[in-house]
């Protein structure tokens, strides 16, 4: 073999495995040529974006407005503002800004893992009941532009005006946020033993008749603050407040039995009961679709409160409310409406009356809202007002037991002492009882209790005073 051919074939044999390593490199290198960005994780679905936005939701409310009048039908304002009624657990404006208070606390700290206000009307215990048969979240306001709304359950998330200690409130422009509630229908909410562990309950003597309410098939409604790690539970929303505004109602009482509801509302009214309480007897009467100038009478016969009762249900299931929230509402108010003594209209509120009054807003918007509210209006009859007027005059009487007498019946007056007093020093046609009735609610806003008058207030003429509940 030539040595150019040798050389040739030595070159051949050592550029050999460099090509097979090349070849083979080739063949099973699958790394990319080019970076490529990592394959992206897959972000957690939240579980409140796959509950439904729609509308198939139903919104019942009830509540009522109470204000005062004389004979004459003009509206007196009264001392509206009680509590006592109220289990502890629900919220007040001073309550609710302290708790504001610790929550932005919270927050900056990385936590996160009635009795001084007078007014011509008193809300009370609007409650507001949600309908669903699927889990879903609602964005719920309130307002109250001629009003102040005092106290609420459960907690909101924001309100206003701002609550300003030892400073006076303004009865205007109120609101109450709840921002996103959750509805739950009962029988996701309750547990084996059909209860609800996280309700509240209501202990004995703190305000027994607010449970009433909760005796409804509504969804339950859910709150969570996740910066003070607390959930709250209840069937419905619940609020109420007080403010200076006219119902579009007005009730003038004649003597003997005799009323005339009046007043500029357009849409007649879809009931209206006369009520008297004396003694523990009950007297009524019912009108539905009363109108402008309409006349009420008291008839002569004496009914029962079971009576009066099972005809507001029927007149409330007429509105619109189901069964159980009439049962309820009625449950709530049968004490005070049937049982307080007085003289009394009670009458149903258009919705559109309430709406503007009360606006209630609600995101998304349900498929039915219906809001039937109950205006009560207290009602001195001219018998009533003559025997104020007496009782006032026997304050001062020198036979302590006439003065004892005097001083307990004006304390039944409770709350309503204030604009029957107020009442009695207009058109008393005697300057000494009209004096006697300025002193009485001078000494009301004291806060003194009712005491008969004692010899020293004999001879100064200034008799003790009788005080609102």
């Amino acid at each position: 073999m030539r040595p150019q051919t040798l050389l040739a074939f030595f070159i051949l044999l050592t550029l050999c495995p460099i090509l097979r390593a090349e070849d083979s490199t080739k063949a099973f290198d699958l790394a990319p040529t080019s970076p490529v960005a990592p394959a992206p994780t897959t972000k957690p679905v939240d579980p409140d974006s796959l509950l439904p936005t729609d509308s198939n939701y139903i919104v019942h409310e009830w509540g009522t407005f109470t204000s005062f009048s004389g004979s004459d039908g003009i509206s007196l304002d009264f001392r509206t503002l009680v509590t006592s009624d109220l289990p502890a657990f629900v919220i007040d404006r001073q309550k609710q800004s302290f708790l504001c208070e610790r929550r932005e606390r919270a927050y900056t700290l990385g936590l996160l893992t009635k009795g001084g206000v007078l007014s011509r009307q008193r809300m009370e215990t609007p409650v507001t009941y949600f309908y669903t048969d699927k889990e879903r979240i609602v964005d719920v306001v309130v307002e109250f532009p001629h009003g102040l709304l005092t106290e609420f359950y459960p907690p909101v998330r924001q309100f206003g005006p701002a609550f300003k200690k030892n400073q006076p409130e303004s009865l205007e422009a109120s609101w109450l946020r709840w921002g996103k509630v959750r509805l739950l229908p009962p029988s996701q909410a309750m547990n084996k033993a059909g209860i609800d562990p996280l309700i509240p309950p209501v202990k004995p003597g703190e305000g027994e008749h607010y449970a009433f309410a909760r005796e409804t098939d509504s969804a339950h409604i859910q709150l969570t603050d996740p910066a003070m790690s607390t959930t709250y539970r209840e069937k419905f929303l619940f609020y109420r407040g007080v403010g200076n505004f006219d119902l579009p109602v007005s009730v003038k009482a004649s003597g003997s039995g005799q009323f005339v509801l009046s007043g500029p509302c357009k849409v007649p009214l879809g009931f209206a009961f006369i009520v008297q309480s004396d003694a523990g007897q009950i007297r009524f009467a019912r009108y539905d679709n009363a109108s402008n100038s309409t006349t009420m009478t008291l008839p002569a016969e004496v009914s029962s409160l079971d009576s009066l009762g099972d005809e507001m249900v029927k007149a409330l299931v007429k509105e619109g409310l189901y069964d159980k929230e009439a049962i309820a509402m009625v449950k709530t108010w049968k004490s005070s409406w049937f049982g307080e003594p007085g003289t009394r209209v009670l009458f149903s509120l258009p919705q559109a009356y309430t709406d503007q009054m009360l606006p209630l807003k609600l995101q998304p918007a349900p498929k039915t809202a219906l809001r039937v509210m109950v205006g009560r209006l207290e009602i001195l009859t001219p018998e009533k007002e003559r025997i104020i007027e007496k009782l006032i005059g026997q304050l001062g009487s020198a036979d302590p037991a006439i003065r004892e007498q005097a001083s307990t019946i004006i304390t039944q007056l409770g709350r309503f002492a204030e604009p029957a007093l107020t009442r009695i020093s207009q058109i008393t046609d005697d300057p000494e009882t009209s004096a006697k009735a300025k002193a009485l609610l001078r000494q009301i806003l004291l806060g003194k209790p009712v005491t008969p008058a004692d010899d020293s207030d004999l001879a100064n003429k200034q008799p003790t005073a009788a005080s609102a509940k």
